[in-house]
């Protein structure tokens, strides 16, 4: 704003009326709802249509938010803008009748006309957007009647205006009659409120166009997430791998979060780490191992329950008093768990939401957090029923030990080991003796408690590396690979575990049953070497048969190494 001494208003820097504060004086209002005029209107199309209002009524037309802040205008008069609101008394004017126009607006809420002390009149009018007040229009800056000349001459000379630009400037100011003014007013508001209305509704309709976008946009990216899950479980990619991939993908939408699984262990019944990538290791391997209980934490009341548990404070949570070292460890402080089911309601696992705030999921969230549970579950449930498969397409259902199909691709195996290594590998055929009157006796329960116990206790007798099976009935295998590399050491090698298996085996067996029996069995056992280079799996098997037959014929408990 100019000083007081400028005298000519051509000389004066004249600010933009764009950026001019029309109420210095009044404090500012709070937006309304936190709706912002300036981002939601077309200011620029208010502007133009103020301009045309003032080419053709001559007056001055503003757009003013409630903090006071022009927002769209025509031109200023040269007047109040070279003159007036140019030296220190004059402004004092222009600024009561902001004043007193704000107050009256403000208060009323309707039309307000006020004649300034600089002779002018200004008038404004409240300005409704879908009902609600926003804004004021201002009109001003013109005369009701024809000017007093011999006024404006004395106002020029008191303020030191050049009176011949003052006059020639008084002189362009439109005159209004008084009864045009209340009309002229309204019609102009009533325009201003329409464009601000269609403005402003426009504004809505994009943000709500831009918010069914940004919904579209994130549910498509769910659904790649979950086409890719879906895809990696139907490759039958690693279970650890899918989860993994799981929780990574829901942490890159939410950001805020952190995640994890725990697999619920059937048979010891207590939660093993499943996935956990953004979480400490040390925490992982605290938790692992977790025993469910209805304080146990989150995911260990959640797997306990079968219900979803919310700690949204794990400070002052009951669950999570004893595991306070636990939630410093991973600088975590709310944990939100939801138990991984299958439709029958069997509980494999959970999962676990932890944020570093205080915090509880929303309704939408919780609805999400059901459909990641239920991708895992579906990963569970697809590599436990893949497992259950393997199992018995491989290994025997009574004894628990590999049966004739695993056993084949093991003896390929030993083979292709034994040809690389130039050592030998062994073949037991063990057949118990006097299987038969267990059945007879005690009944097929029993027997087949019998062949449990027995078969437990030679897996407890091999290497690691050995392979015991079962073929059948009371037939067992045990295949050594990698013996020694001479004949005589690896025969003798495989003659010890042999002797050792046929004491071991020869001790009682105590079934737990009804009766509570007491049992002695021994074995025969036909043995066979072989290598790599020089022998098939079928003959290998056959050769060790054969030795078996020949110790079964010899009276007692008996070894027998095959002769061809």
């Amino acid at each position: 704003m100019a000083n007081a001494d400028h005298s000519s208003g051509s000389d004066s820097p004249i600010t933009d009326p764009l950026i001019i504060k029309w109420n210095l004086s009044l404090p500012s209002q709070p937006e309304v709802s936190g709706l912002s005029l300036e981002k939601t209107l077309d200011l620029h199309r208010l502007h133009t249509v103020f301009q045309n209002f003032q080419q053709a009524l001559g007056v001055t037309i503003a757009l003013i938010d409630l903090q006071g802040k022009v927002l769209a205008s025509s031109s200023w008069q040269q007047a109040c803008l070279h003159f007036h609101r140019q030296q220190p008394e004059t402004l004092k004017g222009c600024l009561q009748s902001d004043t007193q126009l704000a107050t009256q607006l403000l208060t009323e809420q309707k039309q307000a006309i006020y004649r300034c002390h600089n002779g002018l009149t200004d008038c404004a009018a409240p300005v409704r957007v879908n009902g609600r007040y926003l804004a004021n229009i201002f009109i001003g800056q013109f005369f009701q009647e024809a000017p007093d000349l011999t006024y404006f001459r004395q106002q020029a000379k008191t303020n030191q205006f050049d009176e011949d630009s003052y006059l020639a400037a008084i002189m362009q100011l439109p005159i209004i009659p008084a009864d045009k003014i209340p009309p002229m007013l309204a019609l102009i508001s009533s325009m201003a409120e329409q464009i601000s209305e269609l403005s402003y509704n426009q504004f809505l309709s994009q943000q709500l166009l831009d918010q069914v976008e940004q919904q579209v946009k994130r549910r498509t990216l769910e659904l790649q997430m979950q086409n890719q899950i879906l895809s990696m479980i139907s490759q039958g990619d690693p279970l650890q791998q899918v989860l993994q991939e799981l929780v990574l993908q829901i942490e890159q939408q939410y950001p805020q979060l952190l995640c994890s699984i725990l697999l619920l262990d059937q048979q010891s019944g207590v939660l093993r780490h499943g996935a956990a990538p953004s979480l400490p290791e040390a925490y992982n391997q605290a938790v692992d191992g977790l025993k469910p209980g209805p304080f146990a934490g989150s995911c260990g009341a959640a797997a306990y329950n079968g219900e979803m548990l919310i700690a949204e404070d794990l400070l002052t949570h009951p669950n999570w008093q004893q595991y306070q070292q636990l939630v410093a460890l991973a600088d975590v402080r709310s944990c939100w768990s939801i138990p991984i089911k299958t439709a029958h309601g069997r509980v494999l696992g959970t999962f676990g939401i932890y944020q570093r705030q205080v915090a509880r999921p929303d309704a939408e969230f919780t609805q999400k957090m059901q459909a990641f549970s239920n991708l895992a579950e579906l990963a569970i449930s697809r590599s436990l029923l893949a497992e259950k498969i393997r199992r018995m397409a491989f290994y025997d259902e009574l004894t628990g030990l590999a049966n004739r199909r695993l056993l084949d691709e093991r003896m390929q195996q030993a083979l292709a080991l034994s040809k690389r290594s130039n050592r030998y590998g062994a073949l037991m055929f063990l057949d118990l003796n006097n299987f038969k009157p267990v059945n007879d006796r005690y009944g097929h329960k029993t027997g087949d408690l019998l062949l449990r116990a027995f078969a437990i206790r030679l897996q407890s007798l091999v290497r690691q590396t050995d392979t015991v099976a079962r073929l059948g009935g009371d037939e067992f295998i045990v295949l050594l690979p990698e013996l020694l590399a001479e004949y005589a050491e690896a025969r003798e090698q495989a003659q010890q575990l042999a002797e050792k298996i046929t004491e071991q085996l020869a001790l009682p067996f105590t079934l737990t049953d009804q009766s509570n029996t007491c049992y002695q069995c021994t074995c025969s056992i036909g043995m066979v070497l072989f290598h790599g280079e020089q022998d098939f799996a079928d003959e290998i098997l056959r050769r060790a048969d054969n030795a078996m037959y020949q110790a079964k014929q010899q009276s007692g408990q008996q070894l027998c190494w095959y002769s061809g």
